[in-house]
């Protein structure tokens, strides 16, 4: 047997409210596809820029500058 207090029935309230529930239409899928691809892009460019596919002027990619 369990015991039911106050604070066990507000939290149990607010806990399971959206338990089984979905939303429908495509919810936040467009903007996660948005942030993927600019991640994407971003981690494309330090590839190219690592591999100086893509040079910077002013900017050298090697081990000299942190002797």
């Amino acid at each position: 047997m369990s015991q039911r207090t106050r604070l066990g029935s507000a939290l149990k309230a607010i806990g399971n409210s959206g338990q089984g529930k979905v939303v429908p239409g495509w919810g936040p899928t467009p903007a996660m596809a948005f942030i993927g691809a600019m991640l994407l892009v971003f981690l494309v460019i330090m590839l190219q820029v690592y591999n100086e596919s893509l040079l910077i002027q002013g900017f050298s990619v090697d081990w000299n500058g942190l002797g």
